[in-house]
């Protein structure tokens, strides 16, 4: 929770949760509050997996199908955010009142690094503009590898 006061955020996050479902005649369960819990005290992108460990470790009984039910109730409540760094898996993370960013990844440690762009930005709205496009987001993934890797094992580093 980067860009604001945390105590406030956390409660229009959990407000939010609660009239997203309550909009959808969804229960607002004990098992979800976990899950959206859990969810914000992940500091770095996650996955599901990530998700259910982080709430056996805390002893919170919740089921794996209760993860994965709810983690897409919160990207649609525009809460978290799905990135996916390769066709395997699917990461989210916290996209209520953070700022744009995309992402490099590096293809040997994994390690990635978040950016913000206005150039991206400015680039994007102008390619949408030439072709009629009306931009609701956009994903900007840069694959290589990080500087300490490329230090490590310098034909690594090699642009191809």
């Amino acid at each position: 929770m980067r860009n604001e006061n945390g105590g406030d955020r956390t409660e229009r996050i959990r407000r939010v949760f609660q009239e997203y479902l309550r909009g959808r005649n969804v229960k607002c369960t004990d098992a979800r509050r976990k899950v959206l819990e859990a969810v914000l005290d992940l500091r770095e992108h996650f996955e599901a997996e990530q998700v259910l460990y982080f709430l056996r470790e805390r002893s919170e009984r919740v089921g794996k199908a209760t993860v994965y039910r709810t983690l897409p109730l919160l990207v649609e409540a525009g809460i978290l955010r799905e990135v996916r760094f390769d066709v395997k898996h699917t990461h989210y993370e916290l996209a209520f009142g953070e700022a744009p960013h995309d992402h490099m990844v590096c293809g040997r440690c994994g390690r990635i690094i978040e950016f913000g762009s206005n150039e991206v930005t400015k680039l994007r709205s102008k390619i949408a503009r030439q072709h009629g496009f009306r931009v609701t987001g956009h994903r900007f993934q840069i694959t290589g590898v990080c500087k300490d890797c490329a230090a490590a094992f310098p034909a690594a580093g090699q642009q191809r």
